[in-house]
């Protein structure tokens, strides 16, 4: 199937993260959260844990998803409001 164009600067330009710095806060904010998911992962059992894993992987996807969504409709409003100030 043929990407979109949104989808391949989303996907396809590494070179675009490359330009993108992460905020203090974010970075705080997933060494905190890193911290916590060790300190659960060490105390449950194998099926909790497996368990626990897909809902986080799951979860991670939800995000992307989301992300992904906000980029297309954020591209989308750049555009036009682009176009409108050109008219």
């Amino acid at each position: 199937m043929k990407k979109s164009i949104i989808e391949r600067i989303y996907f396809d330009n590494e070179s675009l993260s490359e330009h993108i710095s992460l905020s203090e806060k974010y970075k705080k904010m997933s060494d905190e959260s890193y911290k916590f998911y060790k300190q659960l992962i060490d105390i449950l059992d194998d099926d909790q844990r497996k368990i626990f894993e897909r809902l986080d992987n799951s979860e991670m996807g939800l995000c992307a998803e989301g992300e992904y969504i906000n980029f297309k409709e954020g591209l989308k409003v750049g555009l036009l409001l682009a176009m409108e100030c050109l008219i």
